[in-house]
């Protein structure tokens, strides 16, 4: 009966889905709006004030108290003290310049692919995946000329990284309109090396290497030996700390400006390669896409592929056509949420025989979807699947390596999948489970770093998601490791529970002079 009712609320959702030119999302303004003479002088004094130093720059957003890169994000930055953000920009297909950082959609979002090969429209139609804090269900990326107007309102500084070529101009455009040349503070030149030379930039030096690198921004010592080195700047992903260190209030919240979000409207721009994105919301058209039987054949298709490399170039995008359609099939099942045993056999036979491919973008992200969609189904009986699967280093890797990355070690070919374990792992709450992630974090770094890119943080935060004893949280927060001990605080002080407050008590009393995001 559940089955029937999923089919005929599909079928209706299509039947009364109005035309594209009519449909409109709630998104962020495109065009600035004017300010008075006299605003405008004030906010170019506060911006030179900014620039006297030190300054704290916010790597994204502060995403302690919203997800990165949102306009959420870079206010809370400033509430708490900072002096500005880090943000990184990319063009939609429709030539939109939004916040995102990531290469690929599936970590931060429901969608597949890159958002070059989306309209802003299409940008906004995807689900977040994390939604909390300040933020709410109408959250998106922001366009760069939102994130303007909210810099214009609180005096903020901006390191612009710039993720795609050929974005200068547009910018400088942007930022010309904005009269906000004073904000910008750093430009990466890798993509982005004739705005950074632009005559109207005045940039600032950095005191040294980003502090948010294994939590160092949490630990007081390593924040006031970077404030007296040289420079104007530091950098960090939670601001707290370093505003402590400069006595700067703890909390100063200022209401993100009004008229800063704006009806889009569907539009055309569909990239002429290959695109994830528009090649399953076909195929979820074609499909019934809450039907278990046809995702389940979805799931287990072309199973004698998956190790292929040979065959012509319309083979390999058969290939690649098929694993973006598992992965979005395994997302599917995870969402829905069907309780049968053999489902969850069938995703965790997919994570041990994840797809090899060439490409990196496409290498393992089946079994990297169906490792979150055994975490959203809490199939505990596939914990050590997942673990296996991240200890593993397959030899067959030596067929995929990129030729770009061949110093790295052979297991962080297989980091799509391998990014999905841990987090998998957190929500899976068994002593399986946190045997593993405690066995993890026991690791020395260069243990570690064999098995995959470094994964420290991660591990804390899902080892936090298991019941541990008071002993094993101030283990925690005494870790020799200071990406564990920084996660471990902050997770602590955020997310409190009794043990919790006791455990900081005893190990980090001075963390409680810090305001905590569960008090906002």
């Amino acid at each position: 009966m559940l089955q029937f009712m999923r089919s005929v609320r599909w079928l209706l959702f299509w039947l009364l889905l109005p035309s594209a030119a009519a449909r409109e999302l709630s998104g962020y303004v495109q065009t600035l709006q004017s300010e008075t003479e006299a605003a405008r002088a004030a906010r170019h004094l506060r911006v030179a004030a900014r620039r006297v130093g030190p300054a704290i720059i916010v790597h994204r957003g502060a995403h302690s108290f919203a997800p990165e890169n949102t306009l959420e994000a870079c206010a809370a930055a400033m509430d708490y003290g900072a002096d500005g953000c880090e943000v990184d920009i990319r063009r939609t297909s429709d030539g939109v310049l939004a916040l995102f950082h990531d290469d690929m959609l599936d970590q931060l979002t429901n969608g597949f692919g890159e958002v070059s090969q989306l309209t802003y429209y299409e940008l906004l139609s995807l689900k977040p995946r994390f939604i909390y804090g300040t933020a709410n269900a109408q959250t998106r990326p922001p366009t760069f000329a939102a994130l303007l107007a909210l810099a214009r309102q609180g005096a903020m500084l901006l390191h612009l990284d710039v993720k795609e070529p050929n974005l200068d101009d547009e910018l400088a455009s942007l930022l010309e309109s904005a009269d906000a040349w004073d904000h910008v503070v750093a430009v990466n030149t890798q993509n982005a090396a004739k705005l950074a030379q632009h005559p109207k930039l005045k940039l600032l030096r950095y005191k040294g290497p980003g502090l948010y690198e294994n939590r160092r921004d949490v630990d007081p010592e390593s924040v006031n030996a970077q404030l007296a080195r040289p420079g104007e700047m530091i950098m960090v992903d939670d601001p707290r700390v370093a505003a402590r260190e400069l006595k700067r209030p703890a909390y100063a919240p200022i209401p993100l400006p009004s008229g800063l979000r704006a009806p889009v409207s569907a539009s055309s721009g569909a990239p002429n390669v290959f695109s994830p994105f528009h090649h399953v919301t076909g195929l979820g058209q074609r499909i019934n896409p809450n039907s278990i039987g046809e995702l389940m054949k979805l799931l287990k298709s072309n199973e004698s592929e998956r190790t292929r490399l040979d065959g012509d170039e319309a083979f390999q995008r058969h290939r690649t056509a098929r694993i973006v359609e598992r992965a979005w099939a395994a997302q599917r099942l995870g969402e829905l949420k069907p309780e049968a045993k053999f489902i969850a056999d069938a995703l965790q036979e997919l994570v041990r025989h994840r797809s090899l491919h060439k490409d990196w973008r496409y290498h393992g992200l089946d079994g990297a979807m169906a490792a979150r969609a055994l975490g959203m189904l809490g199939a505990k009986q596939s914990v050590p699947a997942l673990v296996k699967t991240f200890e593993r280093v397959d030899p067959e890797l030596q067929k995929v390596v990129d030729p770009r990355f061949a110093a790295n070690p052979l297991a962080w070919t297989d980091f799509r999948t391998k990014m999905y374990l841990l987090p998998a792992l957190g929500e899976l709450k068994c002593a399986a489970s946190k045997a593993f992630l405690l066995k993890y974090l026991a690791l020395e770094e260069a243990a570690a770093r064999e098995l995959a890119p470094l994964q420290f943080e991660a591990a804390t935060k899902a080892l936090l998601q298991q019941a541990l004893s008071p002993m094993e949280l101030r283990a925690l927060l005494k870790h020799r490791h200071s990406a564990v001990r920084g996660t471990a605080i902050l997770e602590l002080l955020d997310h409190p529970t009794p043990g919790r407050t006791a455990a900081l008590k005893a190990e980090v009393p001075w963390a409680f002079a810090l305001p905590s995001a569960a008090m906002r």
